[in-house]
């Protein structure tokens, strides 16, 4: 018995055989044979069905079972057909679209007729081929070209119209060939949009189904940097952690463990030590560890904390936090608390008015003793070595439990010096140095480019009323920064970054730039860039076609140049810029008696702070310092209005 499969492809529609298809017209040979179906059935009752395809290139004989046969030979290749022989194998060739072959031979009862029928164009096959084959094949070819248009589009840099075509291979075309590089490049434009949310979704997608790909690891980054941007810590970690590890390119590995460092201190105990069980076998478990045992000892947890100082000493003998672990476990061994802070004011000497003015503040507080502490003042004499001599006195002889410092930058970086040696938190409160906190246990109230530009994001996004931002910055580390520290708060707060744009710090001019940014049709620009350039930028934009746009930035416009030579093209600028005086306290300090200027406002600011620091342990104050400053930083945001700046309202961190 012979069993004969045809397959079908490229069919405007298909039905099975009836009586009105009258015949079907061959060519063999240049000799035309008309085939009548119902004499077929007739004579051969095994045939059991067989599909006529109007508009085909092909015919498919889905069953086909004939007499045994001893052998035949064809126009279109050799078949050889041997006895008992389940199955035909043809070789075929490509013929005219209009020519169907089909060999008959036709003998008596006792010969054998077979029905051979070979589709145009080379595309049928004669064997068991299922014919789901065929929608495999045109999904591939729909998914090949759908890619090619998307990739063309993607070296363009024409992320937003790349995606469009990668988005429908992944739903439409997940069981082809390009599925997996689609799948990698939707998350990747997702990523260069600022849409950090689909970046991560797309992302980890991809991890989970192509685990083994060769693009693994960029995948891997690419959850990373946009968890990173999210200002979700945890997640960014653990997967900058996984590309640290793994990957080879050393320069990429380098990126990835700067993001780390800056991520750790963030962290909670908890998450620090999942961290160090997931990664123990490698060296980057010496950073877990370090900041492990440092939130334990912050935490109080002094067993926990000695411990894993010596497993890191020990796993680790060269380690670059062996001095600070000492000096950890020195401060862990401080014992009680002795309720007592120093402060070190300048009482004499070139900044002796400011230090005078701080010191009837410090005497407000004594005499209301709202303080869980007490204060002990000593001069400065506005004098480094005299800073660090009066440090020295109030650590040592009076065993205060940590310092107050507000002092001038010329003194502050040697008591600095000095309390790190000694383990003793020192607070700054009127320091703009945000690089010391890099120091532990230095705490500052800095308010830098990135925070304001947080502020802004938020101001712009709910009091505005604002939903679709674009950001304009120089190619430079520091305002790329402060671009995309504004770009995450918006993502955050569930609005869209529809632009971001930057050029090269020395360009002149920035057509090209702006009207990129027009064509998406932002309600407010951001401007990551100081005075100088503002006053270049402003007018550009409004030349280029966005006069009508909202301006948004940071300090960078907090100068009297700005209205002035910016003159109309930032009329309604809106900025964020550290708070001089906020209201309320200068009320109070009236009240006080005090003098008002932003050093008695800060100063003050911070003591009130501190009545928060309560039943506290030496070995707790570091992290409850911290979480006492934290997020309290104010800011203020102006308009520009008439020339003048406008102050519209007063902010902190914790508002957002």
């Amino acid at each position: 018995m012979i069993l004969l499969y045809m397959k079908a492809t490229s069919c405007a529609r298909r039905n099975l055989i009836t009586p009105r298809h009258a015949s079907l017209i061959v060519n063999i040979s240049g000799k035309i044979t008309k085939i009548n179906s119902n004499v077929l059935k007739q004579e051969h009752p095994a045939l059991d069905k067989y599909e006529y395809q109007d508009d085909c290139r092909e015919i498919h004989i889905l069953k086909f079972e004939w007499p045994k046969t001893q052998g035949v030979a064809d126009q279109v290749g050799r078949v050889s057909v041997k006895e008992d022989q389940q199955s035909l194998v043809s070789a075929t060739k490509r013929v005219d679209i209009h020519l169907f072959l089909i060999t008959i031979w036709n003998m008596n009862r006792r010969k054998v007729l077979l029905l051979l029928v070979v589709s145009l164009l080379g595309c049928a096959t004669f064997g068991p081929r299922p014919a789901t084959d065929i929608p495999r094949e045109r999904a591939e070819e729909n998914a090949a070209i759908i890619f090619e248009r998307g990739n063309d589009l993607f070296k363009r840099r024409d992320y937003e119209n790349a995606l469009l075509a990668f988005e429908e291979i992944v739903s439409r075309y997940a069981a082809t060939d390009p599925y997996e590089p689609a799948i990698y490049l939707t998350a990747f434009c997702h990523y260069k949009l600022a849409r950090y949310k689909n970046a991560v979704s797309f992302g980890e997608r991809y991890i989970k189904e192509f685990y083994k790909s060769k693009y693994y690891l960029n995948a891997v980054s690419l959850v990373g940097e946009s968890y990173f941007s999210l200002r979700e810590e945890y997640e960014a970690t653990y997967y900058l952690t996984k590309f640290y590890v793994q990957t080879p390119d050393t320069s990429a590995k380098q990126k990835a463990f700067e993001r780390i460092i800056e991520l750790l201190p963030t962290l909670s105990m908890a998450e620090l030590e999942k961290l160090h069980r997931l990664f123990m076998a490698d060296d980057i478990d010496e950073h877990f560890l370090y900041h492990l045992a440092q939130a334990e000892a912050q935490k109080g947890r002094k067993e926990d904390a000695e411990r894993d100082f010596n497993l890191l000493v020990r796993r680790f003998p060269e380690t670059q936090y062996l001095y600070e672990a000492e000096e950890y476990k020195r401060f862990i061994s401080l014992g009680q608390a002795s309720g007592q802070a120093g402060v070190l004011l300048p009482l004499t000497g070139k900044f002796s008015n400011i230090g005078q003015d701080l010191l009837q503040v410090v005497r407000t507080f004594e005499r209301n003793k709202t303080l869980p502490f007490s204060l002990h003042v000593l001069d400065t004499k506005s004098d480094p070595i005299e800073a660090t001599l009066a440090a020295h006195r109030l650590a040592e002889e009076l065993r205060v439990d940590f310092l107050i410092a507000p002092i001038s930058s010329f003194e502050t970086f040697a008591v600095c010096g000095y309390a790190y040696g000694k383990a003793i938190p020192i607070i700054l409160p009127i320091s703009g140095e945000a690089r010391l906190e890099s120091i532990p246990l230095v705490f500052t109230r800095g308010q830098s480019n990135e925070d304001q530009a947080r502020m802004a994001a938020r101001f712009g996004a709910y009091d505005k009323g604002l939903n679709r931002f674009a950001i304009l910055y120089p190619e430079d580390g520091h305002h790329r920064s402060v671009a995309q520290a504004f770009a995450q708060e918006v993502v955050r707060n569930n609005r869209e970054v529809v632009a971001m744009v930057s050029f090269p710090p020395d360009s002149i001019t920035l057509q090209k730039e702006i009207e990129a940014i027009k064509k998406k049709e932002p309600g407010a620009l951001f401007l990551a860039m100081g005075t100088d350039m503002i006053i270049n930028v402003a007018p550009q934009v409004a030349y280029y076609g966005l006069e009508s746009i909202t301006l948004l930035g940071t300090d960078g416009f907090h100068s009297e140049r700005v209205p002035r030579l910016g003159e109309k093209y930032v009329e309604g600028a809106i900025f964020v810029a550290p708070s001089t005086i906020d209201d309320a306290i200068s009320k109070q300090l009236k009240t006080a008696g005090l003098t008002i200027n932003e050093f008695t406002a800060s100063f003050y600011t911070l003591l009130q702070q501190l009545q928060a620091i309560t039943n506290y342990e030496r070995a707790q104050l570091p992290r409850m310092i911290k979480e006492t400053l934290h997020g309290t930083e104010i800011f203020g945001v102006y308009e520009i209005k008439d020339g003048e700046f406008i102050k519209l309202a007063d902010i902190t961190k914790s508002q957002g």
